[in-house]
């Protein structure tokens, strides 16, 4: 168990199943969501690592929404992981100008139904991402994620592009990641799959719905 904490780090740099925080949901309200997949790792077929979580947003003012979720692959090694957070918008879109927002993630892991002890980890994460909301039903984002380990070790980046489809209440996004791009993939201890022999690529694919508010 101790190992598995151990290894987190290069988990949590994949953004450990959790899928780009685009906007904030509008004031009042509540989306639930859930996200699987990871960095792409070579096991004889290239696959996404099935990294997952659930949880759920909630809209507290015009341009602020707060969110928790609970990362459930963690589990089948020993080990309980929950983030809290939440996002801002800084600029709203205003015609060709795409919006800006800023989300920030605060990390908690802890060995669970083991007799051997190990510290509990914490890291955070904060996510500058540039959106464009094209007809009120596809939007189009790049975002870059900085993960600092509370524990020591330097800080961690990772790349992202996606896009979500909103039909009504519901929303399917798709990210397509580059995890830590500047580390050589040969120094990872992971056969992971690569840019020209930097860091990892990876997929997440998340699914969302929205109980009241306004779409933005």
């Amino acid at each position: 168990m101790r190992t598995s904490l151990l290894l987190l780090p290069a988990l949590l740099a994949t953004g450990c199943g959790l899928s780009t925080q685009v906007r904030p949901v509008p004031r009042g309200a509540i989306q639930v969501e859930g996200a699987l997949g990871g960095p792409l790792v070579k096991l004889g077929p290239v696959i996404p690592v099935p990294l997952s979580t659930v949880g759920a947003r909630y809209g507290v003012a015009d341009r602020v929404d707060v969110a928790a979720h609970a990362h459930l692959t963690t589990l089948a090694f020993g080990v309980a992981g929950l983030d809290v957070g939440g996002s801002w918008l800084a600029l709203e879109q205003d015609g060709v100008i795409p919006a800006l927002s800023l989300g920030g993630r605060v990390y908690g892991f802890t060995q669970v139904l083991s007799s051997r002890q190990a510290s509990p980890r914490a890291y955070v994460e904060v996510s500058p991402t540039v959106s464009y909301l094209l007809g009120g039903r596809f939007l189009s984002y790049v975002s870059a994620t900085g993960l600092v380990q509370l524990a020591g070790g330097r800080p961690l980046l990772s790349l992202a592009v996606g896009e979500e489809v909103r039909l009504g209440a519901w929303g399917v996004q798709l990210d397509l990641r580059w995890y830590q791009p500047d580390s050589a993939t040969r120094f990872n201890a992971a056969d992971w799959q690569g840019l020209q022999g930097m860091g990892a690529l990876g997929v997440v694919l998340g699914v969302n719905h929205r109980f009241g508010g306004d779409g933005r």
